[in-house]
C-alpha cells in the first residue's frame, strides 16, 4: 500500500516520488536507524510498524511514538547535517519506501504540492504523540490497552477487505482527539475516550469490524507494552483480565478480539472501577 501523503499528490509528483526512492524491508527487531546517525534518509511506512525510542538511565529503552503503514519517519533529513535523535527499531517485518535527503529535498522544489502533503502528514502523526502523552496522563493503563486493541482490530479487519479507493487526505492512522483541558480532567478524560472510540471507527470508515477479529501480524506482550506505555508484566496480566471476561482469545503472539462492543466498555471505564 502507497504511504498515505502520496495519495495527495499529482500524478506527476507520485511518479516522480515513486522513481527517485528505493524499497528497502527489515525484520524483527532490526533497526531503520540510530540516534547519533546523521539523518540521511526518510523512510515511508509501506508495512509493519516501527518503534521510536530513547536510551534513558541505566539503557532503559523510553518508546516516544509507534508508527504504522502510511506514516513517515526521518524527516530530520529536512536539515542536512543533523542526527535522527532517535533509535527506529522494526516491529515486525517493515517495508519503506526510502528518500535521500537531496532528493527528497529537489522533489519539494519541483512540487510544491509535495511539500503541502508531507506537512499534513507530520501534522496528523504529531497530533498523534500528544494523543499519547494525553493519554499517558489522564487514562489507566487498561483503558489505554483496550484503545490499542480497537485500533489494532479495525487495522486488522480492513486489511481483510478490499482497499476502497482512497481520496487525498482521507488516510488516518490513528485516532485522535480535541486538547484536553488541565483543570477539568475528569471531563477531559471521559470525553477523550468517547471520541477516541468514535474516531478509531471513523479512521477505517468503510465497514465496522464484526467480531471475532484476529489481529494481523506476531504481537507480544512487550510490543503492546511498547505501544501503551506500560510494563510487560502490566500488560500480561491486563489481557488475562481481558481473557476472563470474555474480550479476548489469547494465544502465542496470537490475539483475537472476540467482543469488540465490550472491549469498547473497556475503554471507557478502567477495570475495577
Amino acid at each position: 500500500m502507497l504511504p498515505s501523503f502520496l495519495h495527495a499528490l499529482s500524478t506527476e509528483a507520485r511518479a516522480a516520488v515513486l522513481s527517485s526512492a528505493r524499497t528497502l524491508q527489515w525484520s524483527r527487531g532490526s533497526l531503520l536507524h540510530h540516534s547519533d546517525d546523521v539523518a540521511e534518509a526518510a523512510f515511508a511506512l509501506t508495512g509493519g510498524h516501527v518503534r521510536l525510542y530513547r536510551l534513558g538511565s541505566g539503557a532503559r529503552e523510553v518508546t516516544v511514538s509507534v508508527h504504522g503503514q502510511g506514516e513517515v519517519l526521518g524527516m530530520a533529513t529536512l536539515t542536512p547535517g543533523g542526527s535522527y535523535g532517535l533509535y527506529a527499531e522494526a516491529m515486525d517485518d517493515v517495508e519503506a519506501l526510502v528518500l535521500g535527503g537531496d532528493n527528497l529535498r529537489g522533489l519539494i522544489r519541483q512540487h510544491p504540492d509535495m511539500a503541502v502533503a508531507l506537512t499534513a502528514q507530520v501534522a496528523k502523526q504529531t497530533r498523534s504523540l500528544q494523543e499519547r502523552l494525553s493519554q499517558l496522563v489522564f487514562l489507566e493503563v487498561s483503558q489505554r490497552l483496550a484503545l490499542a486493541l480497537l485500533q489494532l482490530a479495525h487495522e486488522s479487519a480492513a486489511q481483510e477487505r478490499p482497499a476502497p479507493e482512497q481520496k487525498p487526505q482521507e488516510h488516518t492512522a490513528q485516532s485522535h482527539t480535541a486538547q484536553t483541558n488541565m483543570n477539568q480532567a475528569h471531563t477531559t478524560q471521559t470525553r477523550m475516550v468517547q471520541t477516541q472510540a468514535a474516531q478509531t471507527q471513523s479512521a477505517h470508515a468503510g465497514a465496522s469490524p464484526v467480531s471475532p477479529v484476529a489481529l494481523r501480524g506476531r504481537i507480544s506482550h512487550q510490543d503492546l507494552a511498547y505501544v501503551v506505555g506500560s510494563t510487560r508484566e502490566t500488560i500480561t496480566k491486563l489481557l488475562g483480565d481481558f481473557r476472563t471476561r470474555g474480550l479476548l482469545d489469547l494465544g502465542y503472539r496470537r490475539i483475537v478480539v472476540t467482543d469488540l462492543a465490550g472491549l469498547e466498555d473497556a475503554a471507557r471505564q478502567p477495570l475495577g472501577a
